[in-house]
């Protein structure tokens, strides 16, 4: 069974999710949050496999109760759930430690593939995320290769190891 804490300053937010998730039989929902304080204090107590984390909430926000959890070492895998579809937050969040990103629109099915697939060990990013992340690796590939290229440009000379 996998066992999910979600944290969302929304009501009707988190009884949706709740509803949708337990009507899969290795799912269940363990633990809810209305704020980024109560997440890490309820991961704390509870030990769900899965926070699914929003990031705008009340007090400390997502982003903060992150930081705290993956200081921490908390074993709990962490699924950013949002409305912010800008390549920023992915980032920061992948940064931090998330080992999931989905957004709030996405049909259910995307959800609970990415709860089992974190639960897994996998990373989840929604699909029409990755593209971002494709395209800020190409960035910094080309910036990193056009640096090393900058000393065969000068001196003419390159050398290949």
């Amino acid at each position: 069974m996998i066992k999910v804490l979600i944290a969302d300053d929304h009501s009707m937010v988190r009884q949706g999710l709740k509803q949708i998730l337990e009507l899969e039989k290795d799912i269940a929902v363990i633990a809810q949050a209305a704020n980024g304080d109560d997440a890490v204090k309820l991961t704390r107590e509870h030990k769900p496999d899965i926070v699914l984390m929003d990031i705008n909430m009340p007090g400390t926000n997502g982003l903060q109760a992150i930081k705290e959890l993956k200081q921490e070492n908390h074993p709990s895998k962490i699924i950013v759930l949002t409305i912010h579809q800008d390549r920023e937050y992915l980032f920061k969040t992948l940064q931090m430690g998330a080992e999931g990103y989905v957004l709030k629109d996405a049909e259910p099915n995307v959800l609970i593939e990415a709860i089992r697939n974190v639960y897994r060990g996998q990373s989840y990013i929604q699909a029409n995320m990755t593209k971002e992340l494709v395209k800020e690796f190409n960035r910094v590939t080309l910036h990193e290769k056009d640096k090393s290229d900058e000393p065969c440009q000068k001196e003419h000379v390159c050398s290949i190891s």
